[in-house]
């Protein structure tokens, strides 16, 4: 999550990694967002500029905290919500939810060989817009 949190930074959509990462923590406390085979961690919070999204994927399963269990996964998708419009992810959440269950895709995922081509699978087989 650190990482991916790391790219948002970079890119301007988060102002504050750390207390970006402390939000996100918080919310995987509250309520596990382990959805199928993919994580999708997300909070709202004043550190964030933007509405962003950051994918990551893993060659070997990450054993991720579910409630009060552990469930290896390979994918995690992080969402990052502005606090000045918390209903903006909504909408992207519903979407990503609805391509992350195409197991073709996540096969396809887990092969890619560059972030492009992560951006290229998740454009192309999204049905809806994300």
């Amino acid at each position: 999550i650190k990482e991916l949190i790391d790219r948002l930074y970079l890119k301007g959509v988060v102002k504050d990694s750390l207390s970006f990462f402390q939000a996100v923590l918080g919310r995987e406390n509250i309520e596990s967002t382990i959805l199928g085979e993919v994580a999708m961690p997300h909070a709202r919070s004043l550190a964030v500029n933007q509405l962003g999204l950051a994918l990551g994927v893993s060659r070997l399963p990450i054993d991720y905290p579910s409630g009060d269990e552990r469930q290896a996964i390979q994918i995690i998708c992080l969402i990052a919500v502005p606090a000045h419009a918390p209903d903006s992810y909504l909408a992207l959440l519903g979407a990503l939810a609805r391509t992350f269950r195409d197991a073709d895709l996540l096969s396809s995922l887990l092969q890619a060989a560059s972030p492009e081509e992560l951006c290229d699978l998740l454009a192309t087989h999204s049905r809806h817009p994300i």
